[in-house]
């Protein structure tokens, strides 16, 4: 009876560790429809828990509510609605959230290729150097932190808190040119080229500044951002990152990298964000040279 009695209770007791053990993770909704980067990160989030996870600890996810880059930041320092987020690294972020410093798209968003007027084609194939595309004024998010990147190289900045109001701002000439992501260039302008004609991709530039997308937790999270770190580097040193993004709808059309090589290849450093400790891996970022661009051993 007694061995019997042991045998129920274990398994109740298992059956509810079990249960408990399988979370739900609270994530911020898709900031618009088909958000691309919402999907691609959520499923490389699930890709990298289930390398640390068995099936019945694999946590489910919920998106409740709607929010800004950074209003996202400051719930994740709270802690209570939700609990990871991708976000664009820097020093602040890092001081303030758990970083998983594994950049989610190889360092792709520190290349930076433009959207222009069209009849500003002319003035921007003049420019040759940092001095001369400082005369200009980029538009950019005013949660992101490539304003204060762009501006610490002496490039003018104008900010708003929607990526909408950027193409506007960029339609109306209240701006010159707005840097985007290598991969974000052509879909964007592609989903609104009947609503803003007079705009179009500009690829003969390519700035590049150290950046990347990490995963934040809240810092007292610290068992989550440890299982998603282990399984992002997992997912890095078998391949699995690199194949998710030849495969995603967000990033597979920049394959091959050198597909578009730029007349002018435009570099500059990034002080407000930590290097990470595998920078000089190929593996976890991605290189100048991986869109056939030779620097001269010197600028390296």
């Amino acid at each position: 009876m007694q061995q019997a009695w042991a045998v129920i209770t274990c398994f109740i007791t298992c059956a509810f560790l079990t249960m408990a053990s399988a979370e739900t993770l609270k994530i911020p909704m898709p900031r618009y429809e088909n958000d691309l980067s919402h999907q691609y990160h959520v499923t490389l989030l699930k890709m990298a828990l289930q390398q640390v996870s068995s099936d019945d600890e694999l946590p489910t996810f919920e998106y409740e509510f709607e929010m800004s880059e950074g209003r996202a930041a400051m719930e994740l320092m709270k802690g209570k609605l939700i609990d990871v987020y991708w976000l664009g690294a820097d020093l602040e972020r890092e001081r303030d959230l758990r970083a998983i410093p594994i950049p989610t798209t190889r360092g792709l968003i520190g290349f930076r290729q433009f959207i222009i007027q069209r009849n500003a084609l002319v003035k921007f194939e003049k420019i040759d150097n940092i001095n001369d595309l400082s005369r200009y004024v980029a538009c950019q998010g005013t949660s992101w932190p490539d304003v204060r990147i762009l501006e610490a190289s002496g490039l003018k900045v104008t900010a708003t808190p929607l990526l909408e109001n950027l193409y506007r701002m960029l339609a109306a000439g209240r701006c010159d040119y707005l840097p985007r992501g290598y991969h974000d260039v052509e879909k964007e302008i592609q989903a609104r080229q009947n609503v803003y004609p007079n705009l179009m991709s500009y690829h003969n530039i390519l700035l590049h500044y150290p950046f990347a997308v990490y995963f934040f937790t809240n810092r007292q999270n610290e068992a989550l951002a440890l299982r998603i770190e282990q399984g992002l580097d997992k997912l890095v040193k078998s391949g699995q990152l690199l194949s998710h993004m030849q495969s995603n709808p967000l990033t597979k059309h920049i394959f091959p990298l050198t597909q578009k090589q730029p007349a002018l290849f435009l570099s500059i450093e990034n002080p407000h964000m930590h290097k990470a400790p595998q920078y000089s891996d190929h593996r976890y970022w991605f290189v100048p040279e991986d869109f056939g661009i030779a620097i001269p051993i010197s600028e390296k």
